[in-house]
């Protein structure tokens, strides 16, 4: 997942598919769905079916530019295969809504509510899963005044994180899985909060630790 052409390949992708069932899309294409699974917001045909590439393109742009202003920019070099990771992943979650909202716009029998979940529960589990591996930068990962203080409190923060994004995103995959509407949104909700909360107090904790350390040292 860390290939450069990964992410402008699926964009491509994206490209072809809108372009491939734009025929045979309603003149209102739906573009955002409640946790029922229902439409909740339409966009005519034209942009409608080419908003996925389109955000996914503007992101692309945004991330270079982050990058390139970041004034930790050089510890880029430290994670370059892990940003290349976290934005290809994120390009392939942006594919699978793409086609998943085409695809029910066109007919499919899609549960929508239940595949979205499943899509962002996965997500977390990938995201968990490289997120030690970030290095501090200003832009990505779990920035608090803490972690940005120190790097030993960076790399103890986003080792936690990643435990606690692989956990929620498990909980969120199994709630879009078992789980009716009702019970799945405050599943999805809990988990999603506790993978931010729990990084955020354990960072203060580290901080805490590692400055009675230095200072006992």
């Amino acid at each position: 997942m860390s290939r450069r052409w990964i992410g402008p390949v699926l964009i491509v992708l994206m490209i072809a598919f809108a372009l491939a069932v734009y025929g045979r899309l309603p003149e209102q294409v739906p573009t955002h769905f409640g946790f029922s699974g229902e439409p909740d917001g339409w966009t005519p045909r034209f942009p409608g079916a080419f908003l996925g590439p389109a955000i996914a393109v503007g992101l692309y742009l945004v991330l270079f530019a982050l990058r390139r202003i970041d004034p930790r920019r050089a510890n880029y070099d430290r994670f370059d295969e892990t940003w290349w990771v976290f934005l290809n992943v994120i390009a392939l979650l942006m594919t699978a809504i793409h086609v998943l909202s085409l695809g029910f716009a066109i007919g499919w029998p899609i549960d929508m509510a239940r595949a979205i979940t499943v899509t962002l529960g996965l997500l977390f589990v990938g995201l968990g899963n490289w997120m030690p591996r970030l290095r501090s930068n200003w832009w990505m990962g779990i920035r608090t005044p803490w972690t940005l203080e120190s790097e030993d409190v960076w790399r103890e923060t986003h080792r936690v994180g990643g435990w606690a994004f692989v956990a929620a995103g498990l909980a969120v995959v199994v709630a879009g899985i078992l789980l009716e509407p009702g019970p799945r949104a405050w599943t999805v909700w809990i988990a999603l909060g506790a993978a931010v909360l729990v990084p955020l107090v354990y960072s203060y904790v580290a901080y805490r630790r590692v400055r009675r350390r230095a200072l006992n040292a």
